[in-house]
């Protein structure tokens, strides 16, 4: 699964890259957000409600795991979740909400850690930074293991 990762998160890496440079003050209407948010959300219940789940974490396929990691470029439009879009593509793929739940957290770590490495030079380095990296990790940490709890019992 490592290496699938590592596969995966690269055309999601490259293609926010890219378009960072092009888009990045073209879509901060808040027009866009809100009809994203909109869409998004109606989407992520359609499929989730109608898909199939009979694939487990561990027998996830190359092919589903590159689409999911695919799947995550589209969060460079705001208000386009990225564990969303990831979700509902590995729900759309057959996957069961807590792997594909379980995998779209882990995708996240690779894809967060270069676009933090590349914002770098915009911050500023001060104990309530680093206050700040602390707690967001404790937070997301527990929030996580609930959310997966919560995945295997209920709906997205």
């Amino acid at each position: 699964m490592f290496w699938y990762l590592v596969i995966a998160t690269i055309p999601g890496g490259a293609i926010g890259f890219i378009l960072d440079h092009f888009l990045e003050d073209a879509l901060k209407n808040a027009l866009i957000i809100g009809i994203a948010l909109i869409v998004m959300g109606i989407i992520l219940y359609i499929v989730d409600k109608k898909s199939k789940s009979d694939i487990e974490y561990k027998d996830m396929t190359f092919k589903q795991t590159f689409l999911i990691g695919l799947s995550q470029a589209l969060a460079f439009i705001p208000g386009v979740s990225r564990s969303g879009i990831t979700m509902t593509t590995g729900r759309m793929l057959g996957i069961k909400r807590e792997s594909v739940a379980k995998y779209s957290f882990l995708l996240s770590t690779p894809i967060v850690a270069g676009a933090t490495l590349y914002k770098l030079k915009d911050f500023v380095i001060s104990v309530p930074f680093f206050i700040g990296i602390i707690t967001s990790f404790i937070v997301r940490f527990i929030c996580n293991k609930i959310l997966i709890r919560i995945f295997e019992k209920r709906k997205l």
